[in-house]
């Protein structure tokens, strides 16, 4: 069950949500869609939302629907822009913070510590966004590491961002092993030059030379960011957020590599 949201939150939220998402008629939609009675009250677009979702989460005497109100307005599948989204969830979402909710890029809501201040729930919402999708990083890398991320939990962050290089490789190759064997495993060329995994045609020295060197770069990933993190988190509490981004940079290479590879079918 959801508690009851604070009225000055639903406030904030109807007002993002009529002022830059909904027009008057989507409006009806989406109350239909919820189950929600307009209540007829107010004549401007936030006092309608407002006015209806206060009434119904009374009526229910917690914020079960209010919050299913939400997610259904920041759905990805409502949206033809990944920037528009981007946008409004994180609007949205500098506001549930107080609530210690946030929506996730599935448009699925997670329970989070709560924001106690403004500027942390600014700095929360919008740091991680900014900087991580101004430079492209690879979207299955924020599904392991987004909720440690906006929990600023920066030493676990990093351990879920190396989990999902190993977990990719795993789908990749059907290998159940971890770490540096995993990517032998996986990229080890063997007297035959017959690898489970490869990116190119590996009919040169070139070829194989990138082979290896890619092979060593993700163990060298893994000894960097991940062994050493996993065995001394004492070092790693006061990581800050540019560290984060460095580790965030170097598994997006890594992912979008991998996104590359292919079964040779030797194995």
């Amino acid at each position: 069950m959801t508690k009851s949201f604070n009225p000055s939150t639903l406030r904030s939220i109807s007002k993002i949500i009529g002022e830059e998402i909904l027009t008057h008629k989507q409006i009806n939609e989406q109350f239909h869609n919820s189950g929600l009675i307009d209540t007829g009250e107010g004549t401007n677009k936030p006092d309608r939302i407002y006015y209806t979702l206060t009434s119904r989460q009374k009526q229910d005497n917690c914020g079960n629907n209010v919050l299913s109100f939400i997610i259904k307005i920041i759905d990805p599948k409502r949206y033809d822009s990944e920037a528009s989204f981007e946008k409004h969830r994180t609007s949205i979402n500098e506001k549930l913070l107080y609530e210690g909710i946030e929506i996730n890029k599935e448009g699925q809501p997670k329970i989070v510590d709560k924001a106690k201040t403004i500027p942390e729930a600014k700095n929360r919402s919008m740091k991680i966004k900014e900087r991580v999708h101004g430079i492209g990083i690879h979207q299955d890398i924020l599904l392991y590491c987004e909720s440690e991320w906006l929990n600023e939990n920066y030493f676990h962050a990093i351990l879920e961002i190396t989990k999902s290089i190993a977990h990719k490789l795993r789908q990749k190759s059907g290998y159940i092993s971890d770490g540096a064997l995993l990517v032998d495993e996986c990229f080890g060329l063997g007297s035959e030059k017959k690898p489970m995994l490869a990116f190119n045609l590996l009919q040169s020295e070139s070829d194989e030379s990138e082979h290896k060197g890619f092979a060593n770069f993700i163990k060298g990933f893994f000894s960097m960011y991940r062994n050493p993190k996993a065995h001394d988190p004492k070092l790693l509490e006061d990581t800050q957020l540019t560290e984060m981004t460095e580790v965030l940079v170097v598994a997006t290479i890594i992912q979008n590599k991998l996104d590359k590879t292919y079964k040779t079918g030797y194995k």
